[in-house]
């Protein structure tokens, strides 16, 4: 890959694993950093990836890069930092966009089920690339998909009746 072909690749791919690692990390300056990481180890790496397999190559670095920032934050986390108030007279009424209330139902999926999720449905990837990117069997990305759609429907099922 030269670096014609890098810049094309950067302007096409940029917007999609953007949209795909804010989706997963519900922090647009964490997104930003990890496409950006991405893009260097692209560029690092440009004498062994064909411009044709640039796209499925940066998808899997952003997710992997992605698991590691999750792995690295979750332990940061203290319960203390955690503050959920519910009181008997509270009313949840809270309007969501349809972009808000499916962000959110999403964000309520298990890590790997979320991720598979956008990659199948928002990205469009099929089994075999999402096989590929994730490291998962096709028959595992399959199960997980189906078990991420069902608890996404009884999320949005309970969401809806708040």
């Amino acid at each position: 890959m030269n670096a014609a072909e890098y810049n094309i690749i950067v302007r096409q791919w940029a917007p999609h694993l953007l949209r795909f690692a804010n989706s997963n990390m519900n922090d647009m300056d964490m997104a930003k950093d990890i496409v950006q990481d991405a893009f260097e180890v692209l560029w690092n790496n440009k004498e062994n990836v064909e411009a044709a397999k640039a796209r499925q190559y940066l998808f899997t670095v952003v997710y992997r890069k992605g698991i590691d920032v999750f792995r690295r934050d979750r332990h940061d986390v203290e319960i203390s930092d955690v503050h959920l108030e519910i009181g008997a007279t509270q009313s949840f009424e809270k309007t969501y966009t349809d972009k808000e209330f499916m962000r959110q139902a999403i964000g309520s999926l298990p890590e790997t089920h979320r991720k598979l999720v956008l990659l199948r449905d928002l990205e469009g990837y099929d089994y075999k690339e999402i096989e590929e990117i994730t490291g998962l069997s096709q028959s595992q990305v399959k199960v997980y998909l189906f078990r991420a759609r069902k608890m996404l429907k009884e999320t949005i099922t309970r969401m809806e009746t708040i």
